[in-house]
């Protein structure tokens, strides 16, 4: 590995900075170690801000008495949110799950006064380019900014890309892939909100694109449209589309079909569904959101099983209560429900890669099933397990991981639930 600026060097380096990252970075600077959060945009935020994913998922149990399973660093989070004056109130959905609706905007700021808060060294606009490793032991990134390369070097690094993508540099060989289609989310404004309309009307326009470009639309239920009450504008989730990997080729691709995708099926909204005959798509992403594409192999995965009885487990560093959300093909949800309503534990070994070194899963990295990673990849989760992984990295002795009781102990003293 060559570098051409000096060496940055810490304690803990988390590369990815959404949801997992960023209670990662917070979790271990509260332990007393040196962070860097690194992040390839130019703000934080992860799938809520760079995907436009404009609601938190799982930060509570689904049912008519929703139960807070997520805590800690998330609570920050809202807390800062609602500093802001942004409305945190949970809201069920027809599913029977509750979500938190998101203004982006808003939530980078928040991200930013957290992040600078807790002392973390944000490193944005950087992205890792390649991994010096030794022994199943990360020893430093190859990072690269709009002003060349340099190294940076840690005891411990974090990986919350999302997509295991630190992991894919260090070890390759060691991947597996994982298909979940992708999909690109939306914010259409101008819509008449004095008009009504139902599913039958969206099933129409998504007929009418069908009759008239000869492709039919993924989503054939016409697509999902959340009102945000602090604007007139609606966040949609209306085109899904396959994605083989994350190579430049496919999300060029990818990326290219959904947008034209986009503004076909809006001139069939605006054809066929009360109140859209004005709708205008202000932005959509601004990237393309991928749920999964590849994992590498935990020491001990969340699982189906664990979902479907509610297990909880000794060894628990989070709760999941969000049930297993599945997209195995553009335009199919397929739901695994949790039993009672209620909330599983997430294993510490699924923040461990399947050795001992130094490298910690967090977010939708973690070690699961791909029943059980319908539940944990959502962002309410990702701040659980981000949390945790931020604390055992930085709790972790040079050769050896942290003991789950120390990790578990200090969880509770940071505020998070367990």
């Amino acid at each position: 590995m060559s570098a051409r600026r000096t060496p940055l060097q810490f304690d803990v380096v988390v590369v990815g900075g959404g949801s997992g990252g960023i209670a990662a970075a917070l979790g271990a600077a509260a332990c007393g170690a040196k962070v860097a959060l690194i992040e390839a945009y130019g703000f934080l935020g992860g799938t809520a801000t760079v995907s436009g994913v404009q609601a938190y998922c799982g930060f509570h149990t689904r049912g008519a008495r929703p139960q807070q399973v997520v805590a800690g660093v998330g609570q920050q989070a809202l807390d800062a949110l609602q500093a802001l004056g942004h409305d945190v109130t949970p809201r069920q959905q027809s599913s029977g799950n509750w979500i938190i609706l998101l203004d982006p905007e808003r939530l980078k700021r928040a991200m930013d006064g957290l992040v600078q808060a807790a002392g973390v060294t944000p490193l944005l606009h950087c992205r890792v380019v390649d991994v010096q490793e030794s022994a199943g032991r990360i020893e430093s990134l190859l990072c690269a900014d709009p002003q060349g390369m340099f190294e940076v070097r840690a005891r411990q690094f974090v990986d919350a890309t999302g997509n295991a993508n630190l992991a894919a540099l260090a070890w390759p060989q060691r991947m597996r892939p994982r298909r979940q289609a992708a999909t690109l989310t939306a914010r259409l404004s101008g819509l008449d909100p004095s008009s009504s309309y139902d599913r039958d009307d969206l099933r129409r326009a998504a007929l009418d694109y069908e009759d008239r470009t000869g492709a039919p639309l993924a989503r054939r239920n016409g697509g999902y449209f959340v009102p945000l009450p602090w604007s007139d504008a609606c966040w949609a989730m209306m085109v899904d589309v396959e994605l083989a990997d994350c190579s430049s080729q496919s999300l060029s691709h990818a990326e290219m079909q959904a947008r034209a995708i986009a503004h076909d099926y809006l001139q069939s909204l605006r054809r066929c569904v009360p109140g859209f005959g004005a709708a205008q798509l202000d932005v959509t992403g601004p990237a393309l959101g991928v749920r999964a594409t590849q994992h590498i192999a935990s020491q001990r995965d969340a699982v189906l099983e664990d979902l479907v009885h509610a297990r909880r487990h000794d060894d628990g560093i989070a709760r999941s209560g969000w049930p297993g959300e599945l997209h195995p093909h553009a335009g199919v949800t397929e739901y695994r429900w949790i039993a009672g309503d209620d909330w599983f534990h997430i294993p510490y070994g699924a923040l461990q890669t399947d050795d001992d070194g130094n490298c910690w899963l967090a977010g939708s990295s973690i070690g699961a099933d791909d029943a059980a990673f319908g539940s944990v990849r959502v962002m309410g989760c990702a701040f659980a397990t981000g949390h945790a992984a931020g604390i055992a990295a930085a709790l972790s002795p040079q050769g050896r991981r942290a003991p789950l009781r120390a990790v578990q102990q200090t969880l509770i003293e940071q505020g998070a639930l367990i």
